[in-house]
């Protein structure tokens, strides 16, 4: 196997502070970070509360908060992108993620979600840990647009204290499993345009993109 993704996850850099994550760049194609870039993403009426649910009037569209979830009804929108779940739905590229972050079962029988986001000016995201039903959390950034790199992900000790934020630089991005994972952005950074990437998780509940 010889793709983008797989050349990609060879050169993982590991870090440990504040806790285990690993970092990555360049493994998405040009076609692909222009369905990022060009998605079009519903972002009237919303609340910046600093989660990634509610709207303004309260009314329904909560998994739709500036995200698009990639799945069998709109794939045809993301050729690319699909191409790119097929490769997370792989085995080799499940277990060689797997190996990297020490699970040991190879997240078999999990399901792959990916969604495209796009932030823009007045969002944060408070501190929080993910839900236990994400085996792996994954974040890949898009920035061709000199976006400040203080927009990535900020992380946090188990005091809350910020320690580090990943750098928001173009086609990079990070990956982490485990609980007690404290993460989020500050609030108060200037997003000039748009804050635009796509979040992977291998999941425990069912998605349309069932891991081979």
């Amino acid at each position: 196997m010889s793709t983008r993704l797989f050349q990609s996850l060879m050169n993982v850099n590991r870090h440990t502070e504040p806790w285990e994550y690993f970092t990555f760049g360049q493994c998405l194609s040009p076609d692909q970070i222009q369905e990022i870039k060009t998605a079009d993403i519903d972002r009237a009426s919303v609340l910046n509360d600093g989660t990634r649910s509610g709207y303004i009037d309260g009314v329904g569209k909560q998994n739709d908060k500036f995200r698009e979830y990639v799945t069998k009804k709109n794939w045809l929108k993301y050729p690319e992108l699909t191409n790119f779940i097929k490769e997370l739905q792989s085995k080799p590229i499940r277990e060689m993620i797997a190996k990297m972050v020490g699970n040991e079962n190879n997240f078999e029988g999990s399901y792959v979600r990916l969604e495209v986001l796009n932030d823009t000016q007045g969002f944060w995201l408070k501190p929080h840990c993910d839900i236990p039903e994400k085996l792996i959390s994954s974040l890949i950034y898009i920035n061709d647009t000199a976006e400040d790199i203080s927009l990535g992900t900020d992380l946090y000790n188990e005091q809350l204290e910020l320690k580090h934020t990943v750098p928001f630089w173009h086609n990079f991005g990070y990956i982490f499993h485990g609980p007690n994972k404290w993460h989020g952005m500050e609030k108060g950074k200037t997003i000039r345009t748009e804050r635009r990437g796509i979040q992977i998780n291998y999941v425990t509940f069912e998605t349309d993109w069932k891991v081979e």
